[in-house]
């Protein structure tokens, strides 16, 4: 395990072991909240990396008795649970058996035409339903150091709201984000990444002016990166 400033980095052979040191860091979260009767809330991100973290965990759920646990993404296309780009979407498939039992979703979205009309109502629901901070933050990132939907030259906050409408700088397609204040108000953040490259977007943050730098340089709490080749 090497650190550097507030990255503490945990590197893995292969993404299965990954899979299971962060599923264990993360039951411990739930059962110690479960046995204290208190809630245990995380901000997921979305995709195909993190997936088979959520279909392991679902595993994991499936026989205990934690059902005061809220699950919100940290970031949500503006389309349909059954579109395959949905992150919503992809927790309540990869986390079928306990979805509704051990954990309940704090949705992004609404019946609103675009995330742009509906960031107020979103954020007031988030206020609402998770008021205090989030047990842990799950975050990947992209080859342009973006984090959840919180791009390169854009905003990462809007006004005192929890929540931001977001454009992808590439397909421009309509997303709702968590602000950069509401994702590092967190007990733990964890930052899941694979590869050289991504690897290297991490060291080299600090020279840019990057979403991911700006969490690394305003995290109140240790930033726990799993890395595997």
């Amino acid at each position: 395990m090497l650190r550097a400033d507030s990255i503490v980095l945990h590197s893995f052979a292969n993404f299965a072991e990954l899979s299971e040191a962060l599923t264990a860091e993360w039951l411990d979260i739930i059962d110690t909240a479960a046995a204290a009767r208190l809630p245990a809330c995380f901000a997921l991100a979305g995709g195909s990396t993190p997936a088979p973290i959520y279909r392991r965990l679902d595993q994991l759920l499936s026989d205990r008795d934690s059902s005061n646990v809220k699950l919100v993404a940290t970031d949500e296309r503006w389309v349909d649970d059954a579109d395959a780009q949905s992150n919503e979407g992809l927790f309540k498939q990869s986390m079928a058996q306990s979805y509704g039992k051990q954990w309940k979703l704090i949705s992004l979205k609404n019946a609103a035409r675009t995330p742009e009309v509906a960031t107020e109502a979103i954020s007031h629901r988030l206020a609402e339903q998770i008021p205090q901070a989030f047990s842990a933050v799950l975050l990947g990132m992209g080859t342009d150091g973006h984090i959840a939907s919180l791009f390169p030259n854009a905003p990462t906050r809007h006004d005192d709201l929890a929540c931001l409408a977001a454009l992808h700088p590439q397909t421009r397609q309509s997303r709702m984000s968590l602000s950069l204040p509401r994702l590092l108000n967190t007990d733990r953040i964890w930052l899941v990444i694979s590869g050289a490259e991504k690897r290297r977007v991490l060291e080299n943050a600090a020279a840019g002016h990057l979403p991911i730098a700006a969490l690394l340089n305003e995290a109140h709490c240790d930033v726990d990166v799993f890395w595997c080749p």
